[in-house]
C-alpha cells in the first residue's frame, strides 16, 4: 500500500500539474472583464481595498452583495499579489480550479486504492469543459466546487481511518474480527479466495482465520468517539466554507449528512449493535451534528467578520441583510415587465445534463468570424451521466462507494428542477467533479468485468477516456477564446443545427 500511495502522489501530482498548465495558460485574455466578471472582479478589487473608481464600481458598495463574501475574499487575494488586471483577478480562480483536480484524484485513490484510477478521475476533470472554464474566470461558482469536494475527501478519509479499527461481526459464528491489517477496509473472499473489498456493506465474509473463533466476541465494541473525530469536523468547515462562496453549497451539505448518517448505521451494524439505524439516529446524532451543523454554521459566520467590523458588529444588520439576500433570490423573475427573458442563456435543469443551452461568456465577431468563450460541459461526461448514474444507483446497494459520487450528483442537481428563479448551466459546476468521480467507477467496474468479457470490454473504457480528452483538445479554441474562422467555429458548434447554443 505504501508503493502504491507514493505512486498515486506521483500520477496525480502530474495531472494536477497539467491541469494548472492548462488553466494558467494565456490567463489574462480577453483582456477585459468577461460576462459576470463585471460583479465579481470589480467586487474582489473592492475587498482587496482599492478604492471603488478603480475597481468600476458606481459607489463605495459591493455590486454582488447578494452574495456571501467568501468568494469575492479568495479573488481579492489574487488582486493582492498580483494587480487589478485580467491575470490578478482570475489567477485565485485558476489555482483552486487546479487544487479541485488535485482532490478529485485523491478522493479517487481514497475510494478505489489505485493509482490508475485515481489519474483517471483526476484526468477527467481536468479537461472537463465547465469546470476547466469556470477555473479560468473571476466568478464565485470553481471555489464552491473546490470546498464542496475537499468537504466529501474528508468524509471519506474519516470513513476509511474508522474502518481500520472497528471489529466486525462475523455471520458465521459470531465472533468479531479486525479489518485487514494495512488494508484499512473491510476484506470479502471472492470465490476464487482473492480479497476483495467491494460488495455489500452489510453482508461481509472475513477471513476463515478471522473468523474462526470463540463464538463469544473475541474484540468487545471500542468506545464510540464519533463526536471528536478531527477529519469529520474539518469536513463540516469545508462545508460551511462552500456555503460562505454561495448558498447553494448547503445542497452539498446535506448530501454529505445523508451518507455520513448512513455510514453510521452501517458501522453499528458490523459492530453487531441491534437497533443500528436507531443506534446512529442517538449515539451518532450528537456527532453528526457537531461536524455537520454548528462547525459549518461557525465557519459561515466567520467569514462574515470583515463585513460586522465595518458596520460595529451589529447582528440585527446582518440579520437584515441576509433577510434582504433571501428576498432577492426568492422574487428573481425569469422575465422583463415587457415579457422578454431577463437573460438569453437561461436554462430549465433538465437541459442541463443534455448541454441543450451553454453560456456565452465572451464573443468577439468580425468578417472572418470570431472568438468565443463557451461554457459548456464535457458531452462525454455530462451525456455518459444519463447511463452511468442510474446504474451506480443500482451498485450503490452493494458498494458504498458508489454513493460518493451519485449521492453528491443528485443532491445538487435534482433540486434545481423545482426551482422557477433564472438558472444557468454553470450551476452544475460543482457537479462536473462527481461526474468524473461517475465515469471513474463505471470504467473501473467495466474494465474489471470477469473474463472474457474484459477482453472486449476494458478497451472500450480505454477508448471513453480518450474520446472524453480529445473532445477536450477538440473545442479548446471555444473554451478559451482563440481566432477561428466561421468553418472552424460552426464546425464546434455543433449544437447550434440541433438546440440553437448561440
Amino acid at each position: 500500500m505504501r508503493s502504491t500511495f507514493a505512486r498515486a502522489m506521483v500520477v496525480v501530482a502530474a495531472v494536477t500539474a497539467l491541469a494548472g498548465a492548462l488553466r494558467l495558460a494565456d490567463l489574462d485574455r480577453p483582456y477585459r472583464k468577461v460576462f459576470d466578471e463585471v460583479y465579481y472582479a470589480s467586487d474582489g478589487c473592492w475587498y482587496a481595498g482599492i478604492d471603488y473608481e478603480t475597481c468600476g464600481l458606481k459607489s463605495d458598495v459591493e455590486r454582488s452583495w447578494v452574495h456571501p463574501p467568501l468568494g469575492k475574499q479568495l479573488i481579492a487575494l489574487g488582486i493582492d499579489g498580483f494587480g487589478f488586471d485580467p491575470f490578478g483577478w482570475r489567477v485565485a480562480a485558476a489555482v483552486a480550479g487546479t487544487l479541485t483536480v488535485g482532490l478529485v484524484g485523491l478522493l479517487a485513490f481514497l475510494l478505489f486504492r489505485s493509482e490508475l484510477w485515481a489519474a483517471v478521475a483526476a484526468l477527467l476533470l481536468a479537461t472537463e469543459h465547465l469546470h476547466f472554464v469556470q477555473s479560468r474566470i473571476a466568478m464565485l461558482d470553481v471555489f464552491l466546487t473546490m470546498f464542496v469536494v475537499l468537504g466529501f475527501f474528508l468524509l471519506v478519509a474519516d470513513r476509511r481511518l474508522r474502518e481500520r479499527g472497528t471489529p466486525v461481526v462475523s455471520g458465521g459464528s459470531g465472533g468479531v474480527a479486525r479489518p485487514e491489517p494495512g488494508r484499512g477496509g473491510i476484506v470479502q473472499r471472492a470465490p476464487d479466495g482473492r480479497g476483495s473489498e467491494g460488495g455489500t456493506e452489510s453482508d461481509v465474509v472475513l477471513r476463515e482465520e478471522e473468523a474462526a473463533g470463540s463464538e463469544e466476541a473475541e474484540f468487545p465494541p471500542p468506545r464510540d468517539r464519533s463526536v471528536w473525530r478531527p477529519l469529520r469536523l474539518l469536513a463540516g468547515a469545508a462545508f460551511g466554507a462552500a456555503i460562505a462562496v454561495k448558498w447553494s453549497g448547503i445542497l452539498a451539505l446535506a448530501a454529505a449528512a445523508l451518507l455520513s448518517l448512513a455510514w453510521e448505521r452501517t458501522r453499528r451494524k458490523r459492530q453487531g449493535v441491534r437497533r443500528p439505524t436507531l443506534s446512529a439516529l442517538g449515539r451518532g446524532l450528537p456527532g453528526l451534528a457537531l461536524a455537520l451543523a454548528v462547525v459549518p454554521i461557525l465557519v459561515y459566520l466567520a467569514t462574515w467578520i470583515p463585513w460586522l467590523a465595518d458596520r460595529g458588529f451589529s447582528l440585527r444588520e446582518l440579520l437584515t441583510h441576509h433577510g434582504e439576500m433571501a428576498r432577492f433570490h426568492w422574487n428573481l423573475d425569469t422575465e422583463t415587465s415587457a415579457g422578454t427573458p431577463v437573460h438569453p442563456y437561461m436554462s430549465r435543469a433538465w437541459t442541463w445534463l443534455l448541454l441543450a443551452r451553454p453560456v456565452s461568456y465572451y464573443w468577439q465577431g468580425d468578417p472572418d468570424c470570431c472568438q468565443e468563450i463557451l461554457g459548456m460541459g464535457n458531452p462525454v461526461l455530462f451525456w455518459g451521466a444519463l447511463v452511468v448514474v442510474p446504474c451506480l444507483l443500482l451498485v450503490w446497494r452493494r458498494d458504498w462507494r458508489a454513493g460518493v459520487s451519485v449521492g453528491p450528483i443528485l443532491f445538487q442537481y435534482l433540486p434545481w428542477l423545482l426551482v422557477t428563479r433564472p438558472l444557468f448551466l454553470f450551476y452544475m459546476t460543482p457537479v462536473t467533479p462527481f461526474l468524473a468521480l461517475a465515469m471513474t467507477h463505471a470504467l473501473r467496474d467495466i474494465s474489471g468485468a470477469e473474463a472474457p468479457a474484459r477482453a472486449r470490454l476494458a478497451p472500450a473504457a480505454g477508448l471513453v477516456l480518450a474520446v472524453a480528452v480529445i473532445a477536450f483538445l477538440y473545442f479548446w479554441p471555444i473554451l478559451v477564446g482563440s481566432p477561428l474562422s466561421r468553418f472552424a467555429w460552426e464546425a464546434r458548434i455543433i449544437h447550434v443545427w440541433i438546440w440553437n447554443w448561440v
